[in-house]
Formats: structure tokens, C-alpha cells, sequence
């Protein structure tokens, strides 16, 4: 089975970063994407959040996207780019 993956990177404002986060993980719930990785590291100025998701299709991917930057308390949501394995890296790892 094919999968499409995005990692997405934005920052929550200091003001309610758990309440916040819990309304990202709720868009993700609701697309039915698969929550491959999340990372978050505090800061002063608030919260760095680093999501990685996957989903059959592209669509859905997207959609996630658009919606986090609706979320009050996010900051600009940025498309992080994706990773390419060389084939002797993937022959490598078999």
C-alpha cells in the first residue's frame, strides 16, 4: 500500500500550548491520518511542534494543513520537505 507523508513545522503561541496542541492532534484524529512522528521543544516565545503525517492520498494532507493554520494560537505553518533516500542508502538497509 502506497502512502503519502508531510511533516509539517509551526509554532504554538505561550498562552495555552497543551490546549492548542490537543486541537491539532483532534484535526488529525478526524482525517483519519496516521500520526507517524510529533517532536516539540519549548522555547521562550512558546512552542516548537514538528508533526509528521501520513495518509493514503495527498488530499487529506492538505486539508490538515489548512486547517492548522485556522487554529488560534499557531503560528505559520511551514511544509517541512521530504527526506530522499539514495539506492545505495535503501540497499543498505535490506
Amino acid at each position: 500500500m502506497n502512502t503519502t507523508q508531510k511533516s509539517y513545522r509551526f509554532c504554538v503561541e505561550q498562552d495555552a500550548p497543551i490546549a492548542t496542541l490537543e486541537a491539532v492532534l483532534a484535526i488529525v484524529r478526524r482525517l483519519g491520518l496516521e500520526l507517524r512522528s510529533l517532536r516539540t521543544t519549548l522555547h521562550p516565545q512558546g512552542m516548537d511542534v514538528q508533526i509528521r503525517l501520513a495518509a493514503d492520498d495527498e488530499e487529506p494532507l492538505t486539508l490538515c494543513r489548512m486547517r492548522l493554520n485556522n487554529v488560534v494560537g499557531i503560528l505559520a505553518v511551514r511544509e517541512m520537505p521530504s527526506l530522499v533516500a539514495s539506492p545505495e542508502r535503501m540497499a543498505a538497509s535490506r
